[in-house]
């Protein structure tokens, strides 16, 4: 016959700190980021959950549940009150009266004249009365933001793909999970994450390749890093001086025959012939009728290869 579960009566701040030790949150910060609590409060119901052994410290100090708090059942008492803890002191007003748009803790503490230690003290406070929220729950203050507040926030990794998308050219989501140094299957989450948050834009190339760069919305979130590693362009499908001085001649007037190019570089009509067909199969030009001997206009994926070209030279 097995053993019944152990029950015992925590308080509803002791019972949020023990789930959040359940969940993995070993840090005093992420516990009560987690529970809702500020640090006084999460300090005091960790001590006092240690002296009921459901929880304990690792040997680098951080908070651990035991084997008894992972399978103990428990009812719930009301905390005690304590005086002036539900609503922000002179400190943390202070702080939200300088959040006029989300910033990290490093220029809160600049804007303030106060430590990072303190702003992440003041912070976690007026998370608990729920005054703000963060970008990232898991690591805290990456970004903190007012409640009402209605920029979208962006997780670590949300972030960081965000500021490798190009705003100058188009990239592969390849590029940019290599840049971003992410899995495939969580680049691929988070690109359509951002997409449908308007961050960041999808092209389709003819060939059915998706290509991506970011918005004016995206370069002017807060959590754009302008002076992150930006991801590669793909790799383009001509680069040849013969191809760009054509597609160069096209964009000019418009629309070029190839009797006109054969004149232009100054090589006999049938290889310029198999150069346009080769253009055609790469849908970089198209014929603007039926007509044998019809000119050749760009297209738009001969226009975008050309843009990039002439950037790629420039660069």
């Amino acid at each position: 016959m097995e053993p019944e579960t152990e029950s015992v009566i925590l308080t509803k701040s002791q019972a949020a700190c023990l789930e959040a030790l359940r969940d993995d949150k070993g840090s005093k910060t992420k516990i009560a980021i987690t529970a809702k609590l500020d640090l006084p409060r999460t300090l005091d119901a960790l001590e006092s959950l240690g002296r009921l052994r459901l929880v304990g410290r690792d040997d680098k100090n951080r908070w651990r549940i035991t084997q008894r708090g992972r399978k103990c059942s428990y009812e719930t008492t009301p905390d005690g009150r304590r005086r002036g803890s539900e609503k922000p002191g002179p400190g943390a007003q202070r702080l939200l009266k300088v959040l006029d748009r989300p910033m990290r803790a490093s220029e809160l503490a600049e804007r303030l004249g106060i430590t990072q230690q303190r702003v992440h003290q003041l912070a976690v406070k007026l998370h608990a009365l729920g005054y703000i929220r963060f970008g990232d729950q898991a690591n805290g203050f990456s970004l903190i933001a007012r409640r009402d507040d209605p920029t979208e926030l962006l997780s670590r990794d949300e972030e960081r793909v965000l500021s490798t998308v190009p705003h100058e050219y188009v990239t592969s989501a390849a590029k940019i999970r290599s840049a971003a140094r992410i899995t495939k299957e969580l680049a691929n989450d988070i690109l359509a994450r951002l997409i449908v948050k308007g961050l960041i834009i999808e092209t389709t190339e003819p060939g059915g390749n998706r290509l991506y760069s970011v918005t004016a919305e995206g370069l002017a979130h807060p959590q754009h890093n302008s002076s992150a590693r930006r991801a590669e362009p793909p790799r383009l499908p001509v680069k040849s001086d013969r191809v760009f001085t054509v597609l160069s001649s096209i964009s000019d007037n418009g629309q070029v025959r190839i009797k006109d190019a054969s004149q232009m570089l100054g090589i006999p009509r049938g290889s310029v012939n198999a150069l346009f067909q080769y253009l055609k199969r790469r849908s970089l030009v198209r014929k603007i009728d039926q007509q044998l001997h019809a000119p050749f206009t760009l297209t738009d994926e001969g226009h975008r290869v050309l843009v990039e070209l002439i950037r790629r030279r420039a660069a």
